[in-house]
């Protein structure tokens, strides 16, 4: 009878290590819209046309610009900032916008250019998040014909 107690205690004992071993470590799975809305600074690293860098093509003031998109806020607000080098010395060095993101239709809304682009205007498709790297695309027409440019912004 002793020994079916102590194999019944070192079972107990067990099953409580086991249990006790198996917490929550992993974070849930975010949404795309929390992990855009981080609140960590994006920054453009390529836009490209049909495979083409045309980077060139957006002002070297823009291009040091951090784009900032806050989730937490209550109407989703993000911050420009316009980094080291403003395009205008009396700009201000960051502006707020409002934003809004589709998690079925993989829309980004934005309430003014955070990255101006020639021909640039409206909405920019998601094309991939990751919690480095956001690619974003849109139609854009540039002397009379349509592209889609994609812009890879990263943290």
């Amino acid at each position: 009878m002793k020994s079916i107690f102590n194999l019944n205690y070192l079972v107990a004992i067990t099953c409580l290590v086991i249990l006790g071993s198996c917490s929550e470590d992993k974070d849930p799975a975010k949404t795309d819209a929390e992990i855009i809305g981080s609140g960590i600074a994006w920054k453009l690293s390529a836009a490209t046309s049909n495979n083409v860098s045309v980077i060139s093509l957006i002002d070297l003031c823009l291009r040091d610009n951090l784009v900032t998109f806050n989730y937490e806020t209550p109407l989703s607000i993000g911050v420009v900032d316009a980094g080291a080098t403003k395009c205008d010395p009396t700009e201000p060095q960051t502006a707020d916008f409002t934003w809004s993101y589709n998690e079925t239709t993989k829309i980004l809304t934005v309430d003014t250019n955070i990255i101006d682009v020639p021909g640039a205007q409206g909405s920019l498709m998601v094309e991939s998040v990751t919690n480095t790297e956001l690619v974003l695309s849109q139609n854009i027409s540039f002397s009379g014909l349509t592209q889609k440019v994609i812009l890879t912004l990263v943290h």
